[in-house]
């Protein structure tokens, strides 16, 4: 039995040294697809400490590899056998991870800058994957670590302060480079001028910050944890039996419309703007319905802001709406931003005038 488990070792071992980026690609999107299915919601705990030990693993093999390429860490002859197969655990948690955070930024996302952050991150994602990188593989892994402690951090004061902000932002960012600032105090120590740690370790994560910092105040980074799960244009909003019901006029073949995006007023018409919105439990905070007109000579143009109180802990998200009576024909855009400014959600509509008596029958979304 022992043989020939050592037999199926060893072929094993060596279709990895024949095919080790083949095998690295595989594992690193098995790790990305695995949490794609199970992936939960994003205040639960057992996946809060699922995210915070595989990055502990991480880091822990990370470091390793830092001071063994520094020579202040000597492997034993026996670690060694299986250091060099290290490369499959760093993959997989690494496709797990950014799983995670990809799809979470991407739920969180409306404006075009937002995609473009996500766009950076699954760039960076699939970097590690191609050989003129890998040969760039620490830097690489050092920028993807960071990126993962710091929207580890990001994500996680929101749900604990039970808020967006920029106080929750700060506190996950200073939590972050102190965290990975006492990594350094601990194991490099006076070696800043060594040329290694500099280029391939300290200006990546500093590097990495910078660009949190910026996209924050740039909004360049999506709202997480806030996300927008439904919202639609509507004549009329009822609650019943805790459901709250649009009535709308889009003909069935528009199945993609969002109620009714081509809103026909005739007058005395109501027009509503409902939206569930998730977040976190515990979660209490504000959003804003801004309301936009494109107008011929400034282009949209804000013509008001409506508040939005919100709860959060519901899984299809926390349910309200913005009214309007008093509103012109033309093309307008309702944009959800939280209350540190940043945009969660939009909806572009069309308002034409409708002088007929016929009569309507209205069809029912329900939220």
């Amino acid at each position: 039995m022992v043989e020939l488990l050592n037999q199926y070792k060893n072929k094993f071992l060596d279709f990895y040294q024949r095919h080790e980026v083949l095998v690295s690609a595989s594992v690193f999107i098995f790790g990305f697809v695995f949490d794609l299915f199970t992936l939960g919601r994003i205040d639960d705990l057992l996946n809060l400490i699922q995210q915070a030990v595989y990055l502990s693993i991480l880091g822990t093999l990370l470091l390793c590899e830092i001071r063994v390429k520094i020579g202040t860490l000597t492997l034993s002859e026996k670690v060694q056998k299986y250091w060099q197969y290290r490369d499959l655990v760093v993959h997989f948690l690494f496709g797990s991870l950014l799983s995670v955070y990809t799809i979470f930024y991407y739920t969180s996302a409306s404006a075009i800058t937002s995609f473009f952050f996500i766009l950076l991150l699954a760039g960076l994602m699939l970097a590690n994957e191609f050989p003129h990188f890998q040969k760039l593989g620490l830097p690489v892994r050092v920028i993807l670590f960071s990126i993962c402690v710091m929207s580890f951090f990001s994500f996680l004061y929101p749900i604990l302060i039970g808020h967006v902000g920029v106080i929750p932002f700060w506190l996950g960012f200073l939590t972050s480079v102190a965290s990975l600032a006492l990594v350094w105090k601990l194991n490099f120590k006076g070696m800043e001028t060594q040329s290694l740690l500099r280029r391939h370790v300290l200006i990546p994560t500093v590097s990495v910050h910078l660009l949190f910092l910026l996209g924050y105040y740039t909004s360049l980074i999506p709202p997480v944890p806030v996300a927008v799960k439904k919202i639609g244009v509507y004549y009329s909003v009822e609650k019943t039996d805790g459901k709250y019901i649009g009535h709308h006029l889009r003909p069935m073949w528009k199945f993609w419309g969002k109620g009714s995006q081509d809103f026909s007023a005739r007058p005395g018409d109501q027009l509503n703007v409902m939206l569930s919105i998730f977040s976190p439990g515990n979660f209490k905070d504000e959003v804003f319905l801004k309301w936009y007109l494109d107008t011929p000579k400034s282009g949209w143009t804000l013509q008001d802001s409506i508040k939005m109180s919100i709860l959060g802990g519901r899984d299809e998200g926390f349910r309200g709406f913005g009214r309007k009576t008093n509103y012109q024909v033309g093309d307008w855009r309702v944009v959800i931003e939280t209350s540190d400014g940043r945009e969660v959600g939009r909806i572009n509509f069309s308002i034409t005038q409708d002088m007929s008596v016929d009569p309507r029958y209205f069809k029912n979304d329900v939220f």
